[in-house]
């Protein structure tokens, strides 16, 4: 993904890989939701109905800074992070998903298929592997119900091994 025109992609993908954002919400990341100095980032959650939950933060990795840092200074305030439509992300990134990662599935193979929002999946699981706390989870997701979380739970590693460990030492 290193043609010219690929930035706003490659931008896509590590916001998507860092945040857990849906493709709505990061798309509607504009420069005066950024704060460099806390490296976060405030989110739109489109899917909610819940106001108090509408909007929320996430956080961004090195990769993602650097690569808005090459983009920050030519923004103003209102302007949108990425610079391409829904559909353009889409009819782009999901061909090379499918090209990556799905060839050989069957048409009708979603319980395998990589698709765009496995991204936010990935999210949530590598965060569920590093022992991250299933509430942290769900408040960087930013779920409704913490059933939704849960089926992350299983990929953490023996969390409750080393709390009894130290219980009484």
């Amino acid at each position: 993904m290193k043609k010219k025109n690929d930035f706003d992609l490659e931008l896509f993908i590590e916001l998507a890989l860092c945040t857990g954002a849906r493709l709505e919400g990061i798309l509607n990341i504009k420069k005066k939701d950024l704060s460099l100095s806390s490296q976060s980032v405030n989110i739109t959650d489109f899917k909610t109905k819940n106001s108090d939950k509408k909007r929320y933060t996430g956080f961004l990795s090195d990769e993602a800074l650097n690569l808005i840092n090459k983009v920050y200074n030519t923004l103003s305030p209102n302007d949108f992070l990425i610079n391409k439509p829904y559909a353009t992300i889409k009819n782009v990134v999901q061909p090379l998903l499918n090209k990556l990662f799905n060839q050989g599935l069957a048409n009708d193979d979603f319980a395998n298929r990589v698709v765009i929002h496995t991204l936010r999946h990935t999210f949530a699981s590598h965060l569920a592997i590093k022992g991250t706390p299933i509430l942290t989870i769900k408040k960087l997701m930013n779920h409704s119900d913490i059933n939704h979380t849960l089926r992350y739970a299983k990929l953490a590693p023996d969390s409750g091994k080393d709390m009894v460990k130290k219980l009484y030492n």
